[in-house]
């Protein structure tokens, strides 16, 4: 006989994916039963199959072949002898349930005895988690001036990037003499068959050379 114990009243949640993925333990406790619950994910039970009936037995919240099951009842009992049946402390317990999609799945338990109370009063399936979309903190906008792209020119040709006699140079200093002259940036990169994200890496190298000579400047105040 088991010593008096606390009654388990938590419900032990498992995640659909994992019920599915892996052999989820089921501990029995003398004199009570464990659910495991399949309602919460809308799944009918409509088959059950437990590999040794001589020390556990099994109820449903409505008959199996009616289709409606959804909850199953497992309680330990004393050994039973079964002519040619093998017995074991730790047994399996495969349940078939059919989806509100018409779709099958499987799930197996290992189910135990071990004469210690329950940690848990049962089992619960649970929907899995929706994945979550990480968020992402957008780049703010590349400030497109002029005066940035043509600081930009002037670091990568500094800098070894590009060269004084590459054609984008003069394609790129011809556009900023247009946009000069009045006419957008995008128009002028156009005509001259510039690609705006040329421009973009432009004005973002001129970008970190003025906050460069900002950082220079501050330190010669110093």
């Amino acid at each position: 006989m088991l010593a008096p114990s606390v009654q388990a009243t938590a419900y032990r949640p498992v995640s659909q994916d994992q019920a599915l993925r892996d052999l989820i333990e089921v501990q029995l406790e003398p004199g009570r039963s464990t659910v495991i619950d399949f309602s919460h994910v809308q799944e009918r039970i409509v088959f059950v199959n437990l590999a040794d009936p001589s020390r556990t037995v099994f109820t449903s919240n409505a008959p199996i072949e009616s289709g409606l099951a959804t909850t199953l009842f497992v309680t330990p009992i004393e050994a039973l002898a079964f002519p040619g049946l093998t017995t074991n402390a730790v047994t399996t317990l495969q349940v078939q349930t059919i989806t509100p999609g018409g779709d099958l799945r499987l799930y197996t338990f290992n189910v135990g005895q071990s004469g210690r109370a329950a940690p848990h009063a049962g089992i619960i399936i649970t929907a899995a988690p929706e994945p979550t979309q990480p968020s992402l903190n957008p780049a703010p906008p590349i400030d497109l001036s002029p005066q940035l792209i043509a600081q930009g020119l002037t670091a990568a040709i500094a800098q070894g990037l590009t060269s004084d006699d590459d054609p984008i140079v003069d394609a790129v200093q011809t556009v900023l003499a247009k946009v000069d002259a009045g006419q957008s940036l995008r128009d002028a990169a156009r005509a001259q068959g510039v690609d705006v994200e040329i421009l973009e890496a432009l004005a973002a190298l001129g970008q970190e050379q003025r906050q460069f000579d900002n950082v220079e400047i501050q330190v010669q105040k110093i």
